[in-house]
């Protein structure tokens, strides 16, 4: 690990978002899923990272349907 990767790890930020932001963000999510041009054009990881969040985002719209709807 270099010097820049342990400089971040000391970081964690919090993003308050409306319903409205994280259906948005979700959309575009699986849009670059859908668009992504594969390895080796981008990394791996990047794909990785992308299904972790469209999980993620899709499990605050779920949680807000639930209590919401």
């Amino acid at each position: 690990m270099d010097e820049r990767e342990s400089e971040y790890d000391e970081y964690d930020y919090q993003l308050f978002l409306k319903i409205e932001d994280v259906r948005t963000m979700y959309d575009h999510v699986c849009y670059s899923i859908r668009m992504w041009p594969g390895s080796p054009a981008r990394p791996v990881e990047e794909q990785v990272y992308l299904d972790k969040l469209k999980t993620q985002l899709f499990a605050m719209i779920a949680d807000y349907n639930f209590e919401n709807g």
